[in-house]
């Protein structure tokens, strides 16, 4: 889709990252200092404010609240908050809600920033998704050479752990439609990404049934830091821990790489792991409707404090494979609306540490800027069978994609469910042999 926003243009060299680092030093310099006063101005702020009963950061309910893309950018180069800019309207309301064309409108819409989704693979042919994709520039293509030594052959646009092999397209729809909503191109078609012009990396971790083993997501994980992701979106879960999965996440942030996860969708009080560790490293995301409601299925944030914001997740339109459409709801679809916020703050600032970006999203999040809200019970489920289709006798050792109910099939649920998960009893049968034969100890 192609929107009329007003925004400072940047040439190729204004966007090499490695020039700016070489040209203004000072300013990057300066830009990090504000951005750090900025931060202890505006906790100092909400400090007194809690004295006085004034707000509340942090409720068990939606966390911090919903982002204000246009708000983290501003003060992620230290400037007071910049004046709203008009809606968008239309299938753009998301970007609405959490306030991107605020940056659009500032210049400011992903340029230069690669984000990872972790996921079912991403069609990199789409009309609206193929100018925005991750290229290797160190890998020559078809040779057979592990031409940037990285340990994989051939990566040209990522890498599939699933198979291991360099197939990274999207034999499910779910990642192209997480894809797009970061990513999508401001054309004249479709949807327009959160992060127009920022460049999507597939790391492709499940199957086309929407599964797949933490030991997939740890290696997706490393490889995307490893080779240049500043964001990874994470759009998928489980209902057990994992202490390598925590060591990979600990590892992403120490190379200041930002990880975006899923709350998961079972209504559940607390989110579901890996994002039940985002009080330690990088996000959590639960979902809200289009009236900033939030939804009967998103797992909630907790009584633990952990960094967890809400985004659009309910009927959200983006790309699917083959130069489709689609409309899907879950927090998988809430997921890469932070991320893609993320990349509009970092492409203000790449100078940002994880822990800076992390405090930037809260501290600008709706809880920490309006009054108190009460911690709100849970409501019923509004689907006669558990959102969570696979039960947890299974051993909660494979993460299925909590992110989202998929398109397909069920007509009175608004298509929500993928043709993959109409199956369980066979898939649990799958995941089942897979423990017994392939790896029986997967978990650390």
């Amino acid at each position: 889709m192609k929107l009329d926003v007003t925004a400072t243009s940047f040439s190729d060299s204004q966007l090499n990252m490695q020039d700016e680092k070489l040209v203004i030093p000072q300013l990057q310099t300066s830009l990090e200092t504000s951005v750090i006063s900025a931060v202890h101005s505006y906790l100092i702020l909400e400090e007194e404010s809690q004295e006085s009963g004034t707000t509340n950061n942090y409720n068990t309910n939606n966390g911090y609240g919903l982002i204000n893309a246009g708000n983290a950018v501003s003060m992620a180069i230290g400037q007071t908050p910049y004046p709203k800019a008009p809606q968008i309207g239309g299938n753009n309301w998301g970007a609405d809600m959490i306030n991107a064309p605020t940056a659009w409108q500032n210049g400011y819409t992903g340029q230069g920033i690669i984000v990872a989704v972790l996921d079912t693979g991403v069609d990199y042919n789409h009309q609206d998704l193929n100018d925005n994709i991750w290229f290797n520039p160190k890998e020559i293509v078809g040779n057979g050479i592990d031409d940037d030594g990285n340990g994989y052959i051939d990566d040209i646009r990522g890498w599939n752990f699933q198979s291991n092999n360099n197939n990274v397209l999207d034999d499910n729809g779910h990642g192209t439609h997480v894809s797009g909503t970061i990513a999508g191109e401001n054309n004249a078609i479709g949807v327009t990404g959160i992060a127009y012009n920022s460049r999507i990396m597939p790391v492709k971790v499940l199957d086309e049934k929407g599964s797949g083993s933490y030991t997939s997501i740890i290696q997706g994980i490393r490889y995307a830091t490893d080779n240049g992701a500043r964001i990874i979106n994470m759009s998928l879960g489980g209902g057990s821990g994992s202490d390598g999965l925590k060591s990979a996440l600990e590892y992403a942030a120490s190379k200041n790489v930002i990880v975006v996860m899923a709350a998961g969708n079972d209504g559940n009080s607390i989110p579901s792991y890996p994002a039940r560790y985002a009080y330690n490293s990088g996000l959590a995301v639960g979902a809200v409707d289009i009236n900033n409601a939030t939804t009967n299925f998103s797992n909630r944030s907790g009584s633990q404090e952990i960094k967890y914001v809400t985004a659009p997740g309910e009927d959200i339109y983006s790309t699917v494979p083959n130069n489709k459409y689609a409309n899907y709801t879950g927090t998988s679809m809430a997921t890469p609306h932070v991320a893609g916020a993320i990349a509009l703050m970092l492409s203000a600032n790449p100078n940002l540490t994880e822990s800076q970006v992390r405090e930037i999203i809260v501290s600008t999040a709706e809880n920490s800027t309006k009054p108190p809200q009460p911690n709100q019970p849970l409501p019923p489920s509004p689907f006669p069978f558990p959102i969570n289709l696979f039960p947890f006798d299974l051993g909660n050792q494979f993460p299925t994609d909590i992110g989202s109910q998929f398109p397909s099939q069920f007509p009175d649920i608004g298509s929500q469910f993928p043709i993959g998960f109409l199956q369980t009893s066979s898939l649990e049968s799958d995941l089942l042999g897979w423990v017994d034969e392939q790896d029986p100890t997967p978990w650390i």
